[in-house]
Formats: structure tokens, sequence, C-alpha cells
């Protein structure tokens, strides 16, 4: 059996059997594998989000597959059809963060998200893992799914759109001595720095990819010293939302202006959606004044620890199903 497949599942009358991490099981009338994701595989994965109602940019999974190549396992039918994804991103030795949960509506209830679910476990192997609940599941994440620690001061809150906001209502005017610009190549050591301070360990590979995805545009702030104080990105979802995210910024006033140009910047978007921390009032404030309703309340949980930044600069989660913020 080659060694990227996980877990074979099919029909058949007798009991399971098991033979080191190969798996024979009874699941209805559908044989299936849950093996790793690969570049090839990535068109069909976001069909999968889209039957699902997810949101997510169009090129991000290439981007998290080069910090960690296996980091996103696939339930495949026997017919090659991809009806389930979840993924669990290695960040560094102590932490990794699971999402992208789903499984195909045709398929859901049938035990395929639970394998998928325990293969993302067994990769992250001792490691503190972070993760967003869907709301109706946080029990369950807590009780059986070994997150017991909940996040009390915060929720992540999905924002969520399919209608155009209006963009009109926020400032473009910066501070006094900020620039904001389109994001070059030569940006990277400052955005690499404040990154760092931020969330206090290094994410180079995914930033730097992350600001050159297709169907995406950067936006960074940079004082007169050229030192970042902020940047954002905004990509085209695989559902054709303009997606915010990540969006960071040591002054609300930048983050507007950030926010503004984003949106300006990719008229193809037919709707928007970002991801923001509950108690970062200033981002609610603009979500509120582009008119974006709030479509759920997804609260943080732990493996074995908290991990805090200063919220006060988060405006918008970083691709909300791979990183912490």
């Amino acid at each position: 059996m080659p060694e990227n497949i996980l877990l074979v599942c099919f029909k058949q009358n007798s009991k399971h059997s098991r033979v080191g991490v190969s798996f024979e099981a009874i699941m209805g009338e559908v044989s299936y594998i849950i093996r790793k994701m690969t570049r090839e595989d990535v068109p069909e994965t976001l069909d999968v989000w889209k039957d699902t109602g997810l949101q997510e940019g169009t090129h991000c999974l290439y981007t998290w597959l080069e910090v960690d190549k296996d980091a996103v396992n696939i339930a495949v039918k026997d017919t090659g059809e991809i009806i389930g994804a979840c993924s669990a991103v290695i960040h560094h030795e102590d932490m990794a963060f699971l999402g992208m949960y789903a499984v195909r509506k045709a398929y859901q209830g049938s035990g395929i998200g639970m394998k998928l679910w325990n293969a993302c476990v067994e990769h992250i192997g001792p490691r503190n893992g972070i993760l967003n609940a869907v709301p109706d599941k946080t029990d369950k994440y807590r009780t059986k799914g070994g997150f017991p620690i909940l996040e009390a001061s915060w929720s992540a809150t999905v924002n969520e759109t399919y209608d155009p906001v209006n963009h009109e209502v926020l400032s473009d005017d910066p501070p006094e001595g900020i620039d904001i610009v389109p994001f070059q190549e030569s940006h990277l050591p400052a955005m690499f720095e404040y990154d760092l301070a931020l969330m206090g360990y290094k994410r180079e590979k995914a930033l730097e990819l992350n600001c050159k995805e297709q169907d995406s545009r950067t936006f960074v702030a940079l004082d007169g010293d050229n030192k970042c104080v902020g940047f954002g990105t905004i990509k085209i979802s695989c559902n054709a939302l303009g997606q915010v995210g990540p969006l960071y910024a040591d002054d609300p006033k930048v983050a507007e202006v950030i926010l503004k140009r984003l949106i300006v910047s990719l008229p193809k978007a037919k709707g928007f959606a970002m991801m923001t921390v509950s108690n970062n009032l200033a981002a609610k404030k603009l979500i509120d004044r582009l008119g974006c309703p709030v479509l759920e309340e997804c609260p943080r949980l732990y493996s074995k620890a908290r991990f805090n930044v200063d919220l006060d600069k988060v405006f918008a989660h970083f691709d909300l199903n791979f990183t912490p913020f």
C-alpha cells in the first residue's frame, strides 16, 4: 500500500482488521481511502469546501502545503472523487492548528469526518493543538476530541455576506507619517519583523506565499523609517467572495484604510468575508459600518495551553483554517 494512504474503508461482511496504519471498515455502500492531499488534489478539495459553504482562498491550499506537506488529509472514493478533507498544520515543534473539517453533504454522518480527524490528530502528535470550533460541536471537541481548554475571553467571529459591501463608508486617509502601499517583495523583511513581534514565532514562508497567491492583493503600512506598522490581504474565496485576512495594524485608523484599499483592489469579488476577534471592538465597528452580518461565533479551543497575542492588533484572522491568527 502506498505510504500516503492512511486508511482503507469499504463494505464487507467480515469484522474489521488492522495491520499497521492500514484499516478495513464498513461504511455503507461507499468504498474510500484516507490519504494525504497533493497539489493535484487542490481544485477538487476546493469543491468540497464549496459544497459545505466554507470560505477560503482559491490558492491558499498551495501555500499551506509548502509550509507542511502532510497537513491535509482527504477522503477519496474508489471512483477517485474527493468527498472530505481535514487539516492540521504544524507551525513549530510545540504548536499546530486544526481546521478545514469538511465532508460533502451527501456523505455526512457516515463516520468519514472522524477518520479524517483522527488522521490529523495523529499528524500533530504531542503538540499543543488549536482550533476554532463549530458552535454546536464545542462540547464534543472538549469531552471527546482532546481539546478541553476553552478560551473564555473571546471567540472568533465569522462575518460574511454574498452582497456587495459599501467601502465608501471607510476612510482612505492614513495617519500623518504613514504610507499604505501595494505589496512589493522588498517589504517582506519589515513584514516578517512585524509578524514575529505579534505572533512570537516565525511564519516567513506562509507570509511570503500568501502575498504572492493568485486572486489576491496585499497592502502594507510603513512609517517614516520604513518600519511596518500593519498589513493586510484580500483574496477571492472558493465561493467568489472577497475574503480579508490577515489584517494586522498598530492603529485602528491604519487598519481602516488598509481594509478600504483591499476591498477596492479586488472588484471582481461578489461579496465579503472576514473573521474577527470578538473583543477587538475597533474591528467590530469596521464590520458594522460595512453592513456585513455576523454568521456565527466560533469558540477557540486548545488541547494543552492557551496561545495569546495582542488582539488589539488583530483585525482579521489570517487563513482561518490553517493558523491561529
